[in-house]
């Protein structure tokens, strides 16, 4: 059951508007209703966010929670960095409901084929990716549409329209053939680039919490829906963004998506909430989500970097073999074949392939293909650990409520 509302809000923005539109079917057949209502919403480029002390506490316990992470991990950020990415691009569309597996997701990224659900989700790695770097010196809106683009380019239906503004109108929920009955309905086509540029205005300021801002504009981006599909995993990138821009982060994303889809109906319905006028609410949850996302990193890291030596125990490979050296790589580098492990590690093919079937013996490496011609193996422990801090999340997010029920 999603939590309650806090009422009333202290933190509040304008609420949004609507208007009256004609409505009609782009193929010229008679629709189920003649006008519709869509949402306007406020322009915040400049508005003035007085954030109450003890949510200002809360944002900044978080932003404490991430510098620890990236302090205590630094020297790892060649294994948690790509880890994280691609932690938070499979949790961002789960929320989604754009469901794929470890496993098919390192086959495309290891340039591979792979089912329609894990290149998309590959496009959310690339549109993080770079929103998170060019985020360094501020996101600019061909930032945005450049990011959209890998995470459409598969789309059959949608890769034409990647990296543009929509131009027709969309909603969210009910009716597949007009916004009857939709939970939202944002505004008309032609006032989406004056908001756009209004909130990447927005998300270049540097008065704010960088926590508050960055909830305020995701809730903002997901009321101006500016594209016709993947607002959601886009708008959630943008809160890394942010972060990066801000000085929150320097080297790693925050794996936020990862503790969202452990209650992803709670983060629905805040953010349909703010379109009343309450920022307070999502931003709250904004920062305990962050929070706890960075506890968990933390533990994903240490496990991360136990892994070398747990295998080292196990195999008890020779030293200067290739296998030793290829335990001490794997974290960083998880997806192998044998051209990849020859060059790795400076052994032969023939040695390759030997060192790969002993790791497989050992259960380091696991077969990700199924044909010999393209073969190649990942380290089940270093893919499966972004499946194991989802989990740890939603047990963490279930305690905390039973704690609260009591």
């Amino acid at each position: 059951m999603s939590a309650p509302l806090p009422s009333p809000p202290r933190l509040v923005v304008p609420p949004h508007g609507d208007e009256v539109l004609p409505w009609r079917r782009q193929d010229g057949r008679r629709s189920e209703i003649d006008e519709y209502t869509a949402s306007i919403p406020p322009l915040i480029a400049g508005l003035d966010l007085a954030v109450p002390a003890d949510l200002l506490e809360r944002c900044r316990a978080a932003q404490l929670e991430v510098a620890v992470l990236e302090r205590r991990r630094a020297d790892e950020v060649g294994v948690l960095e790509p880890f994280l990415l691609r932690t938070e691009a499979i949790a961002s569309s789960r929320i989604e409901d754009e469901l794929t597996t470890v496993d098919q997701l390192a086959r495309v990224q290891h340039g591979l084929a792979g089912p329609r659900s894990a290149r998309t989700v590959m496009g959310a790695v690339d549109g993080l990716r770079l929103l998170v770097e060019r985020g360094a010196r501020g996101v600019e809106l061909d930032d945005v549409l450049a990011a959209h683009r890998p995470l459409m380019a598969d789309d059959p239906y949608e890769r034409h329209d990647a990296g543009k503004l929509r131009v027709v109108q969309n909603w969210i929920s009910g009716s597949d053939r007009s916004p009857l009955g939709a939970v939202h309905v944002p505004p008309a086509p032609a006032r989406v680039p004056e908001l756009m540029d209004d909130l990447v205005a927005f998300m270049r300021r540097t008065d704010l919490d960088p926590v508050v801002q960055a909830a305020v504009a995701h809730a903002q981006f997901e009321s101006i829906h500016p594209f016709h599909d993947g607002n959601g995993r886009l708008g959630r990138s943008l809160i890394n963004a942010v972060w990066r821009y801000r000085g929150t982060t320097t080297r790693m994303a925050v794996p936020i998506a990862s503790a969202i889809v452990a209650d992803r109906e709670e983060y629905f319905g805040l953010v349909n909430h703010y379109r009343t006028g309450d920022a307070e609410a999502f931003c709250a949850y904004l920062a305990e989500a962050t929070a706890r996302s960075a506890v968990e990193a933390e533990v994903s890291a240490q496990r991360l970097a136990e892994l070398p030596a747990r295998w080292h125990e196990e195999v008890r490979p020779r030293a200067g073999s290739a296998a030793a050296t290829l335990l001490q790589l794997l974290p960083s580098s998880p997806v192998v074949d044998a051209s990849d492990v020859a060059r790795l590690t400076g052994a032969s093919t023939a040695r390759a392939y030997a060192t790969i079937t002993r790791l497989v013996e050992a259960g380091v490496l696991r077969p990700i293909t199924a044909s010999r011609r393209d073969a190649a193996w990942a380290a089940g422990d270093v893919l499966d650990e972004a499946d194991l801090l989802v989990d740890r999340l939603r047990l963490r997010r279930m305690r905390e409520r039973a704690t609260q029920d009591h």
